[in-house]
């Protein structure tokens, strides 16, 4: 028996019996149940196919979270196995085979959930039935309480998406994002050579205070010579470059990168 069907088993006996008058715990079954809700919506139409999110970010209050992250990486393999037999009962298309990530956060209230979802046909998701070595260098943290952030071994990111590795260019401390309106104007950034991740979210590595941009809203990343990769994470409110939407775009210093009330723009260090 999977461990939804005996999840599914055990919350209904518990809601019957146990939690006949109260219901004060989260169960992993409504996860799933809300996980499929969440790829109904947000399903894209092509001209033969139906697309849904291949990528599902699960954010629960740290009462929730803690209980059901026990259950480790078994469970949100049985989580991503059950979206996709569920998008082929629906004939629609994933990208890749779903990854699910379940993140710590108090903003959300207990027994509640808010789910983020994006494309990428960049991830790599192992049920760990078709391959079983992982080199060490791609070893993946399980579920840690410690620091809230979780990463599994379901799936790994490719950090340059759609990018070459010939051709970047190492800029140390040459250039900088900086923030010339919005909540947090004036904030400066230095950009080195990683991916920067911006959000709401105590976790991103730079954390906005904008009401309107979503937790984890916009990845940059180097690209070629002095530009930038940028990729919309299923952000609520998109992202905008020099007036119009994108998903993926590559922008250079001087151009306006929109998200929510916020402008930035990549500068250059006055040469010395």
């Amino acid at each position: 028996m999977s461990l939804l069907a005996r999840f599914e088993g055990v919350a209904e006996f518990l809601f019957t019996e146990a939690f006949k008058k109260s219901s004060s715990r989260l169960q992993p079954v409504e996860i799933a149940k809300e996980l499929v809700k969440s790829m109904l919506r947000n399903k894209q139409v092509s001209i033969s196919q139906v697309y849904v999110p291949n990528i599902y970010r699960v954010y629960l209050h740290s009462k929730d979270w803690g209980p059901i992250a026990s259950f480790g990486d078994a469970f949100l393999i049985e989580l991503s196995k059950y979206l996709f037999a569920e998008a082929e009962r629906n004939e629609y298309t994933f990208l890749t085979k779903p990854a699910i990530e379940l993140h710590a956060d108090d903003t959300v209230n207990p027994r509640q959930m808010v789910i983020e979802v994006d494309f990428d046909d960049s991830i790599v998701v192992d049920w760990g039935e078709e391959e079983t070595d992982i080199e060490p260098e791609n070893e993946h943290l399980r579920l840690n309480q410690s620091n809230w952030r979780e990463s599994t071994s379901i799936f790994r990111e490719s950090v340059m998406k759609n990018l070459p590795a010939e051709g970047l260019v190492r800029r140390n401390l040459d250039y900088f994002l900086e923030i010339i309106e919005g909540p947090d104007i004036g904030q400066t950034f230095a950009l080195q050579d990683e991916e920067v991740i911006i959000g709401r979210h105590g976790q991103c590595d730079l954390v906005l205070h904008d009401p309107e941009i979503s937790r984890r809203h916009l990845k940059i990343a180097p690209g070629r010579e002095n530009g930038w990769w940028l990729d919309d994470l299923g952000s609520t409110n998109g992202t905008f470059v020099n007036g119009q939407r994108i998903t993926h775009q590559t922008v250079a210093p001087g151009d306006r990168i929109t998200i929510g009330q916020s402008v930035l723009v990549i500068q250059r260090f006055p040469l010395t």
